[in-house]
């Protein structure tokens, strides 16, 4: 198979809809048509659809479009290849051998290969296994989690690995070895092993926990093709079930969330770094959380994390709520006695994020000392204004504001707007993908009618079009029918088009486009070409007329009535006349 025949087995297996609402909620929109809030900009009103028939998306307010790998290539920010790539395991599809293609699935085996050895090395050091014990941690939660351990022999995997054809520098790209001077050897060594997975399931690192006073006390995979750690959340796979509930719990350590899970709050995550990133908010957006539940450690970086969090754009779509742990982190309370009932309280009692923010901002300040009420409005200041038209959190912290710190609701609106005036004006918003030039949009009108055509009579269609209007060189319609002519296959057109510069207005004709009844599709076609050879015709009367002007002369005369009485025929022939 090609890669244009692999995209269409992809697109036969996976649905479109059922891939877009991982990430938005869509609902009905007539026949085969939902629509939701667009995921790739801040909107209110729903202008983002997707249309199953057509196999397309397409958001009317910022022109995002495309058909299902364009979706996951701009939702997850992956190039073609990777998208292919994902979309491809997902729907159980073949990609033909190519070097990008085999290098990820042999890191795949790679890292099934080191999970294995992991693993037997905690069946074979008791030592390992009674640190997790002591820990609070079960055997079904060690199992569960996959949980392993890595020896302290410096070429343990190094040799396991070459048992089973493993190179050591295949090792190396999976990230579960180390190389210096050029020697290879373990990266994991004297450590408990965490299998990090991906949002499918896979393993794509590991997070080692050193079992003596070795430093770093974490240490993680290195990033490599399959893993970044801003992409991915520990325990994701495992909790996806009660996220859909609508609820999660996010942690910083990798041993809290399997605590958490062990006690019963199993729509717990772990993050990878300090706070949420945009990536994994998207992550949880996909089960369809509402509420998120941030119980970082009570420590000072903890409630920086939580703060960081709060600020992604990506959180605006999410309720907030801010954990206050009676213990320094989650994973405390498994040797607890009451360690469920604690957290479960501590839940009951997490702060909303507008509480949180004032909280954090004052923490520390008398509030009855005017200099320090200026220090919280300061700090709250940014989070206050909001360029949404309305805002909740920014509406509810304002209020608290007005309360707390004593201000009318004008002395604050006068002091937002000040701040508001002082600060650089924001740059423009991109201009929109919308042509102005009524020709090159009938062109649009004749591509969309002819890709929202049945395959077996696609190419019969464009050869009739390409004899009955003689679009200019170098135009988008010239290069559609030279294109269609060679690989007349109708998703190879559309991607290649949707990158074009009216790629966008071109998706929104084709989501637009109504269903032609066979026995009127000639008189369709025909309607659609005369006014575009119109439209080329008045282009060119128009040049000219300017010519004529300059220097007038019987022959400019006599081609612009010519013209004229071209352009009148073609208006009969959409007239119906």
């Amino acid at each position: 198979m090609d890669s244009v025949q692999v995209v269409e087995a992809i697109k036969r297996r996976l649905s479109l809809k059922e891939v877009v609402s991982r990430y938005v909620a869509l609902k009905p929109a007539g026949r085969g048509r939902w629509k939701g809030l667009c995921p790739f900009h801040q909107e209110k009103t729903p202008s983002f659809y997707v249309d199953e028939e057509k196999g397309l998306f397409h958001c009317f307010g910022c022109k995002a479009g495309g058909d299902l790998i364009a979706f996951v290539e701009r939702i997850e920010g992956l190039d073609f290849q990777t998208a292919l790539e994902r979309l491809a395991e997902e729907a159980g599809v073949e990609l033909p051998r190519r070097l990008g293609g085999e290098r990820r699935k042999e890191l795949y085996e790679v890292l099934k290969l080191a999970q294995a050895y992991f693993q037997e090395g905690l069946r074979a050091h008791p030592e390992a296994m009674a640190y997790l014990e002591g820990r609070g941690l079960s055997g079904e939660s060690v199992g569960r989690f996959g949980l392993g351990y890595a020896p302290p022999k410096g070429d343990g995997l190094l040799t396991y690995l070459s048992r089973h054809g493993v190179s050591p520098e295949e090792g190396l790209k999976a990230g579960v070895l180390a190389e210096k001077e050029g020697r290879y050897y373990d990266r994991f060594r004297n450590r408990i092993t965490f299998p990090i997975k991906d949002h499918l399931g896979r393993i794509v690192a590991f997070t080692g926990r050193a079992l003596g006073d070795e430093a770093p006390k974490y240490l993680n995979s290195p990033e490599t093709p399959l893993f970044r750690k801003r992409e991915v959340l520990f325990a994701f796979p495992e909790a996806k079930a009660r996220l859909r509930e609508g609820r999660a719990i996010v942690v910083e350590g990798l041993f809290d969330a399997i605590a958490l899970h062990q006690l019963g709050f199993s729509e717990t995550v772990a993050v990878l770094g300090s706070g949420l990133s945009e990536e994994q908010a998207r992550l949880l957006k996909t089960q369809e959380v509402r509420e998120v539940y941030l119980a970082f450690d009570a420590d000072e970086a903890g409630q920086k994390a939580t703060l960081q969090s709060l600020d992604l754009e990506m959180a605006r779509k999410f309720l907030f709520y801010a954990v206050r742990l009676p213990v320094k982190d989650p994973g405390e309370l498994l040797l607890h006695p009451e360690g469920r009932a604690l957290f479960q309280k501590a839940l009951e009692e997490a702060l909303p994020e507008v509480e949180f923010r004032f909280q954090e901002a004052a923490k520390g300040l008398d509030l009855s000392r005017p200099e320090h009420k200026r220090k919280v409005l300061e700090a709250l200041t940014p989070r206050m204004l909001s360029p949404e038209p309305f805002d909740p959190v920014a509406e509810r912290l304002k209020a608290l504001v007005v309360e707390r710190l004593g201000l009318s609701p004008k002395e604050l609106a006068d002091y937002l707007q000040a701040r508001k005036r002082g600060r650089p004006l924001p740059p423009p918003p991109p201009p929109k993908a919308e042509p102005r030039n009524r020709t090159l949009l009938l062109e649009l009108d004749v591509m969309a009618l002819l890709l929202s055509l049945p395959e077996e009579s696609f190419l019969n269609w464009v050869l009739y079009a390409a004899d009955h209007v003689w679009p200019p060189e170098g135009s988008l319609l010239a290069e559609f029918l030279e294109l269609a002519r060679k690989e007349p296959r109708k998703d190879y057109l559309r991607s290649v088009l949707s990158r074009k510069e009216a790629g966008g207005i071109l998706l929104e004709r084709l989501m637009l486009a109504p269903e032609v009844d066979p026995s009127r599709l000639p008189e369709v076609m025909d309607k659609a070409l005369a006014r575009l050879r119109e439209a080329y015709y008045l282009e060119r009367r128009a040049k000219l007329k300017e010519v004529f002007l300059q220097n007038p002369s019987q022959e400019l005369l006599r081609e612009i009535q010519e013209l004229d009485q071209a352009i009148e025929a073609e208006r009969r022939i959409y007239r119906g006349l």
